[in-house]
């Protein structure tokens, strides 16, 4: 008798430990690809973006930690990132040096909507991009935006074309959301 409810009792475990799993799998990263929105960039840069900018971002562990976005521009068309801060927490995904993830970016146009291409270690992370009342906010979308296999920038494209007409609410990764970012100096 004990035996069997030993059996039921590490059946639910297991099962318990098989959903958070997935869970995690599911929800815990950023959509990142090879592929971006546009083949070239085609949208100028814009000097209201150049500068320095700050949030507080609440951890995974619900703690509040701050995040410094320094932006300059690449050239006509792209930018540098750096992100700075308490953000030991992503060392487990490989895209920290030392203390500053850094990045270059582009803007794509696309359903009436501003993304930024942002180029991490070869990798591409699509966000929407908003700058509104001297504010920008950068919502990366969750890695199953789409469950469609992409092979190219077309099909990027076309999925998020899609993902934005069809669902009320996007879905982003609100772990990695930078949300109402000031400018600081």
């Amino acid at each position: 008798m004990i035996k069997q409810q030993f059996i039921r009792f590490t059946k639910k475990i297991g099962l318990l430990v098989i959903f958070l799993t997935s869970l995690f799998a599911l929800t815990g990263c950023p959509y990142s690809s090879s592929y971006k929105i546009d083949d070239e960039p085609s949208v100028l840069t814009e000097d209201f973006f150049v500068g320095k900018w700050a949030s507080i971002v609440k951890g995974a562990d619900g703690l509040d930690r701050p995040v410094k976005m320094i932006v300059d521009k690449l050239n006509e068309y792209e930018y540098n990132l750096n992100f700075t801060g308490n953000i030991q927490a992503l060392t487990n995904y490989n895209i920290i040096k030392e203390d500053t993830i850094k990045a270059t970016a582009f803007v794509s146009e696309t359903v009436s909507r501003r993304f930024l291409n942002i180029k991490i270690k070869g990798q591409y992370y699509i966000s929407e991009f908003i700058y509104k009342d001297d504010k920008i906010t950068i919502l990366p979308l969750c890695e199953h935006f789409t469950v469609k296999l992409i092979k190219n920038n077309t099909e990027l494209k076309q999925a998020l074309e899609l993902h934005y007409q069809m669902r009320r609410y996007p879905l982003y990764d609100e772990e990695f959301c930078l949300k109402e970012m000031t400018r600081v100096n």
